[in-house]
């Protein structure tokens, strides 16, 4: 939603953000201390790749208008366009997510909780995400004894990609001397640290029997604003050991949900369920 609308000052819309950005140092800065002083220990280092299927957010020309810096000048633009058609690109789309992490384990806990579960956290990436948010202009067909069909249409296409933090808690369950079955509760934050659309004109002339032709002009970029956004998962896994104690792979199902100021409040819009791939690798002292 526009600011203006909500009512919130531009002083108000910094704290509000640079309030989530300390929420979440916080956090993980806790958590690290008290991995120090409560005597953890790290039980494996872990690289994981994991797909997420998310409903786009912004889907065509008009509906971008809250993600951009310059909210003003877009909508002005937008209104100096001769206006007969508007296409949307709804549905869902692929987000690829690389992470680095670790696991703890409480060294020689006394507690029933912590000697089954252990405590994951590390940093995650984003691949780009790169596609067209739909397409707004003048379509207009003329029936001469040669069909003709004129567009010229506007299409914004967005650029975007995340960076941040997981931490999660797992629970193992032994299925075979090598297999286990692996569930928990997983949250990660990233921030939109690429967020900008290409913007583009497409005029194009189809005459039949005598063919098309076609003009691409390119604008520049319209500036993203870099917003925070937030996923709980709840994994369900499979865990190998390849190598005996060392090297174990793990595929998993997630169930999960995304979050931010600019998501639908509705369940179904906000479903961001994905596949995953780990490699773990175990140190010879945590065998």
């Amino acid at each position: 939603m526009d600011d203006s609308l909500t009512g919130n000052k531009p002083y108000q819309i910094i704290f509000m953000r640079l309030r989530k950005t300390v929420i979440f140092i916080f956090l993980f800065t806790s958590f690290s201390i008290s991995v120090k002083a409560q005597e953890w220990k790290i039980k494996s280092y872990n690289v994981g790749y994991r797909i997420f299927e998310i409903n786009a957010v912004g889907n065509n020309p008009i509906s971008i208008a809250p993600l951009l810096k310059d909210q003003a000048s877009y909508k002005a633009y937008l209104n100096t366009i001769t206006t007969s058609s508007l296409y949307g690109i709804p549905g869902p789309i692929p987000l690829h997510t690389l992470y680095i992490n670790a696991e703890w384990q409480k060294d020689n806990s006394l507690m029933r909780f912590w000697k089954k579960y252990t405590v994951q956290a590390g940093l995650l990436l984003t691949t780009r995400i790169r596609r067209d948010a739909g397409s707004i202009g003048d379509e207009t067909y003329l029936l001469l004894p040669d069909t003709a069909i004129y567009r010229n249409l506007y299409t914004p296409t967005q650029n975007q990609q995340f960076i941040g933090g997981n931490v999660g808690v797992n629970r193992r369950f032994i299925l075979s001397k090598k297999l286990k079955f692996l569930t928990g509760l997983h949250a990660q934050g990233s921030f939109a640290i690429v967020h900008n659309y290409q913007q583009r004109w497409d005029s194009s002339t189809y005459i039949i029997n005598g063919g098309r032709s076609t003009k691409t002009t390119y604008m520049p970029n319209l500036k993203g604003k870099n917003f925070f956004q937030w996923q709980i998962l709840v994994p369900l896994g499979l865990e190998y050991e390849f190598k005996k104690e060392q090297f174990f792979i793990r595929l998993e199902l997630n169930a999960g949900i995304i979050g931010s100021r600019y998501r639908p409040k509705g369940f179904a819009a906000r479903e961001a369920h994905c596949v995953g791939i780990w490699l773990i690798y175990k140190p010879n002292k945590n065998r």
